[in-house]
């Protein structure tokens, strides 16, 4: 999912959106994105952990916000508050429910934030887009943040914050239909071969209260 920012010359004048450009990641699998970066992978007891990259800051490591984010859904389904914060029935977009309980027990929590402007502003960093209309309007998607599907959040990267990039709307008329895609299911069994390395999931618990 690509858009390209326009200067304030180039929107003088000009109605301008921000066209979505959905493609579907969905029947990717664990396997088939290991053995696409098999080069980068070593599948070893000690081997560092390449399916989600951490960053260190202040001599901690930190766990990139995508990740964090796809894990904190996770919790929510399974601890029983998904009645503030869920994926979709489609696994293809989330949902915060009841803003202020999620600001209150998630956000300050999980995110160190105490403002749902702050974790907004961390979603459009990351390329997620807001649906405007539907049955999921009000939603926030992005093609790799998919259920069931942590390891794509690794290629969900941050783009940069220019000062001269205008904010543009969301066309509503290019939003994508989620009910008319194949539901996200999980993945198959992995190969035995590639129980070792998939096995390291310290950072899970290790970082995810990290601020």
């Amino acid at each position: 999912m690509a858009t390209q920012p326009i200067t304030r010359d180039d929107a003088a004048g000009v109605s301008c959106f921000i066209r979505h450009n959905y493609h579907d990641h969905a029947a990717v699998t664990m396997y088939s994105y290991l053995m696409s970066r098999a080069s980068k992978i070593v599948l070893d007891d000690n081997a560092s952990d390449t399916i989600t990259k951490t960053k260190r800051a202040r001599g901690k490591f930190m766990m990139p916000f995508p990740t964090k984010l796809h894990i904190v859904l996770s919790i929510a389904e399974n601890d029983g508050f998904d009645d503030i914060v869920s994926w979709q029935v489609h696994g293809r977009c989330f949902a915060v429910h009841k803003p202020q309980e999620f600001v209150d027990k998630i956000l300050s929590t999980y995110f160190g934030q105490s403002k749902i402007t702050s974790f907004q502003r961390q979603l459009s960093m990351y390329g997620f887009l807001r649906l405007a209309q539907g049955p999921d309007r009000g939603c926030y998607y992005h093609e790799l943040f998919l259920k069931h599907k942590l390891y794509l959040c690794d290629d969900i990267t941050r783009t940069g914050v220019n000062g001269n990039v205008v904010k543009r709307r969301v066309d509503p008329k290019t939003e994508p239909n989620f009910y008319l895609m194949p539901f996200v299911t999980p993945d198959p069994e992995l190969p035995g071969f590639l129980l070792p390395f998939i096995k390291q999931e310290k950072w899970k618990s290790n970082s995810l209260m990290m601020k």
